[in-house]
């Protein structure tokens, strides 16, 4: 056994989950103090560690920050003045950071002209400054339980950059003309200052769409207008061959000291797609500017799936009794004649499931791929530079094309790291979000140790099979071959279980019924046990189950996102 030794007077309590540099001889040096594992208010700062995010600004950044001031006289010259449009921002009810506003307005022979303004980061954070060397180091921001750790420190982040209501902000806007078929006319890019009229939630602007609370101040009618164009634009994508694929986010709802309240699925509104609709129109502008300037831009690229990752799916398919790919030439014009066909919610979920496990993950790249899952070329990052890099980075761009300046000299091998760090702290920061409503997951299911609950089957390897469970929507592992005393195969197409004696079969959608058996949360695992009666397959009903090493249990449906050695089961991909 080591001593530990640590500087200062915060020493370690027994119980503590610690950080330490432990050398070949010699005392033990405590690097971070992480908190004891019945302390939900620790759970952010171990998942912090656990992926390394950067949790401190250092002074320089935070001075920088500090020195800059509401925008004055000086800061809006040059810029067009448009305060007076009625702008709007659309975003989650606890939504700090407000990178984008829309606004719109109607011109002669039945056409609108669409501004999509962004918070102006990149006239705040220079490259080679103490801002921009963290944002950079830090990539994008992480949305954990209990709060967000920013790309940018609060002073910008949530205050001079974010489009606040009734508050002037520079911006950079794409003023887009569209016609009432959604055909794009013209755009062009502009330096502005505006003033956002309201701050809208998507229930609040969903309520108003659906005429049950309607926007006070004149706001109701260019909603109403912003939606109908996002209806028309979100058709021509779809005929395009952009597919439509469904995932549910969950969300954990946490009090002032971390305890876990509850686990919820987000709801899909169309709401969220006025909003997306024109994020994903700016983006293929500026997409499509960058690419005649043949500028040094980030571009975000989506690769199409194998065709072994299409047979396998296709395979799957057929086992399961689901909708087949077809005979389609194009693979995304199969895909999405899959995912269109009518079918109830359960078999609805696995499809959509198996389809984004067949997908690649998108990525940031220095040269243009294309991106497969919406159907285009030319596409990127812009509408997000509060919360991602990428974003910073090809505003940029953008900012020397409005003020005419020659495009700086670029070193694509430079581009090229800097594609591979911001897709790596994406990844970092994705698996952080999830491990972070993950952990309040298992403490609410900590406190029902021997409750009964339902769930369908998400994954399976030899040994047994994992479960989503319905409420709280977490998931958990069923060790079923220690359970009904069998051995089970795996069949070839990795979505069914059968026992050698028992002949049980165990199909991937299925619906269960599970004991929670046992929770440990710092090992982030959770051991169900099935529910069955007495005499049927040998074991008795909540059949508790032993510990077993998570490397026996690698899933074999095409899946990478299983986790650092958790018992999960396999996630979907970010496809954007």
């Amino acid at each position: 056994m080591r001593e530990l030794r640590w500087r200062g007077s915060h020493a370690p309590e027994d119980g503590d989950w610690i950080i330490a540099e432990v050398p070949w001889h010699g005392p033990a040096q405590l690097v971070e103090v992480l908190g004891a594992d019945d302390r939900p208010e620790w759970d952010d700062a171990t998942v912090a560690s656990q992926f390394r995010l950067r949790v401190s600004f250092p002074r320089r950044a935070e001075e920088e920050a500090a020195a800059f001031g509401e925008p004055d006289a000086r800061a809006r010259k040059g810029r067009e003045d448009r305060r007076d449009d009625l702008v709007v921002t659309i975003d989650p009810e606890d939504a700090r950071d407000h990178d984008d506003a829309l606004a719109v307005r109607s011109l002669a022979g039945g056409r609108h002209e669409v501004g999509i303004h962004i918070a102006d980061v990149s006239s705040y954070v220079r490259p080679g400054s103490a801002l921009d060397e963290e944002a950079r180091a830090r990539g994008t921001s992480c949305y954990l339980p209990g709060g967000a750790r920013p790309m940018l420190p609060e002073r910008l982040s949530g205050g001079l950059c974010s489009l606040r209501e009734g508050a002037d902000r520079l911006a950079l806007s794409v003023l887009a003309v569209l016609d009432d078929a959604g055909r794009l006319h013209e755009y062009r890019f502009a330096a502005c200052v505006i003033r956002s009229r309201a701050r809208l939630s998507y229930e609040q602007a969903q309520r108003a769409l659906d005429g049950e609370a309607p926007l006070p101040g004149g706001i109701q009618e260019p909603v109403e207008t912003l939606m109908r164009l996002a209806r028309v634009l979100r058709a021509r994508r779809m005929a395009a061959g952009a597919l439509q694929l469904e995932s549910s986010e969950v969300k954990a709802v946490v009090d002032e000291r971390g305890e876990p309240l509850e686990l919820v699925r987000r709801p899909h509104l169309e709401s969220h797609e006025l909003v997306e609709e024109f994020m994903l129109l700016a983006n293929r502008c500026v997409g499509e500017a960058a690419a005649l300037r043949k500028s040094g831009v980030l571009w975000r690229v989506h690769e199409p799936p194998s065709a072994r990752k299409l047979g396998e799916l296709d395979e799957m398919l057929r086992v399961l009794g689901l909708p087949r790919l077809g005979p389609a030439p194009e693979p995304h014009r199969a895909l999405q004649a899959l995912l269109a066909v009518p079918l109830d919610p359960p078999k609805r979920r696995l499809t959509h499931r198996l389809a984004l496990r067949t997908l690649p993950r998108a990525r940031y790249l220095e040269r243009d791929l294309g991106h497969f899952g919406l159907a285009t070329r030319e596409y990127l990052h812009f509408t997000s530079p509060i919360r991602r890099y990428p974003d910073l980075h090809n505003h940029r761009r953008v900012h020397a094309w409005i003020t005419g300046e020659r495009d700086a000299a670029w070193d694509p091998v430079e581009n090229a790291a800097l594609a591979v760090e911001c897709s790596a702290r994406e990844q970092d920061a994705t698996e952080a979000e999830r491990e972070g409503t993950r952990v309040k997951g298992l403490r609410l299911l900590a406190a029902r140790l021997g409750d009964s609950a339902s769930g369908s089957i998400t994954g399976l390897v030899p040994r047994g099979f994992f479960v989503e469970l319905d409420d709280p929507p977490v998931d958990g592992f069923v060790a079923v071959s220690d359970q009904l005393d069998d051995r089970f195969d795996l069949d070839a197409a990795g979505v069914r279980l059968v026992g050698r004696r028992t002949r049980r079969r165990f199909t991937l959608g299925d619906a269960v019924r599970v004991t929670i058996a046992r929770v440990d949360v710092p090992a982030r695992e959770c051991d169900l046990a099935l529910e069955q009666e007495h005499g049927r397959g040998g074991a008795r009903r909540g059949a508790s189950v032993r510990k077993h090493q998570s490397a026996e249990r690698r899933p074999r449906d095409g899946s990478r996102d299983v986790g650092r050695g958790s018992r999960r089961s396999p996630g979907g991909r970010g496809w954007r």
